[in-house]
């Protein structure tokens, strides 16, 4: 008896470790693999053509919230039921989008992560492979998303251009461009660099101009324009469609602004500021600047006592002497940088500027 009770004791334990196959007509309980080095979820799905969604549901007790696997470990690859030898996928499941690598050219895009999205999930509706998302993204198997959250996805082909939708407040932007790295300026936060093609081409020529103008000057810097795809950017109110950009103050001694912090009217150097914002207004492209109204003052009276500028210019350009008609008003917490807006591209339909804005004009 004891002998018996033994040798069935046994024969269970080697089965649940998936050793011994099923009786001829019975179904075992699925198909397992032994967890070895440098496996991973979205690798193991991908081999077993299942999704990292039904290895998580098939082994919820090894696998857990986390979503950890460790060397050793055995999976089950396919549901309760089928043989050890069906590791192939499952009849009524959806074929695979291709998840090849593009070749050639390639453009960077952006996704929305949804409520309930994993990266196997995105993976398969962008039709890319599950270990090119984690690459571009330069995230691990083990990484968290959330909604809200943007995912590159690098497309093929040539990118097509950027445009503006909607207002400043109220808008996103498409196909977005980076602001990447240049002579004459450097990116407080990159990731929130991006805006429309003609935004970002003026950004970096004028930085560019005034760093070839003062020889051994500090970089300008430049604050948040807009998020990849534009949209809703707290604190903001505006950066919401691609043509908006905060711009750190050239300060007085050549000092390095790497902050933003706010300065008083006497630390900012206004030559090399106004050399930056009358390249800017030479583009014709200006519809909207932002300044503290301290820093107003100080710079009209610069601009005054050199000769640089007229009264007349002067009540043109600045609230402090022309009112709300002027070009260049005061909003609160603009003595840390100035805040620039720029026109609709020529042709970009959906763009939409506010009732009062119109490109300024040097005349």
């Amino acid at each position: 008896m004891w002998k018996s009770l033994i040798a069935a004791l046994c024969a269970v334990s080697v089965l649940a470790g998936g050793q011994l196959p099923a009786a001829a007509n019975e179904p075992d309980d699925g198909p397992f693999v032994t967890v070895k080095r440098g496996d991973s979820l979205h690798r193991l799905a991908s081999r077993h053509h299942v999704s990292v969604e039904d290895l998580t549901e098939w082994n919820k007790e090894i696998i857990g919230k986390k979503l950890v696997i460790r060397v050793g470990d055995k999976l089950r690859v396919g549901p309760p039921g089928t043989s050890t030898v069906a590791a192939a996928p499952p009849k009524a499941k959806a074929p695979e989008k291709e998840t090849a690598t593009p070749k050639g050219p390639t453009w960077s895009d952006h996704v929305t992560v949804r409520r309930g999205d994993t990266i196997g999930r995105i993976a398969r509706r962008e039709g890319v492979s599950v270990e090119d998302l984690l690459e571009w993204n330069g995230l691990t198997s083990k990484a968290r998303i959330r909604a809200g959250q943007l995912v590159e996805i690098q497309r093929p082909g040539k990118k097509p251009s950027s445009a503006s939708i909607g207002r400043a407040v109220a808008g996103t932007v498409k196909h977005s461009v980076w602001l990447d790295k240049g002579p004459g300026y450097r990116l407080r936060f990159p990731k929130n660099a991006y805006g429309t093609e003609e935004t970002v081409a003026i950004l970096k020529s004028c930085a560019k101009k005034v760093h070839d103008r003062f020889d051994g000057t500090a970089d300008i810097l430049y604050g948040d324009l807009s998020r990849p795809r534009g949209g809703k950017f707290p604190p903001h109110e505006s950066h919401q469609s691609g043509r908006d950009a905060d711009v750190g103050y050239y300060l007085a001694g050549n000092v390095q602004n790497a902050t933003m912090h706010r300065v008083g009217a006497h630390e900012v150097d206004y030559t090399k500021s106004w050399a930056l914002l009358r390249c800017y207004l030479r583009t014709g492209k200006v519809v909207r600047v932002y300044m503290d109204t301290k820093i107003q003052t100080a710079m009209a009276t610069h601009l005054g006592t050199t000769g640089q500028a007229s009264p007349a210019l002067l009540s043109r350009l600045f609230e402090v002497i022309g009112g709300s008609s002027a070009l260049v008003q005061h909003a609160p917490k603009h003595d840390t940088h100035l805040h620039v807006r720029f026109a609709c591209a020529r042709g970009d339909a959906g763009c939409v500027l506010e009732a009062s804005e119109r490109p300024w004009t040097t005349r």
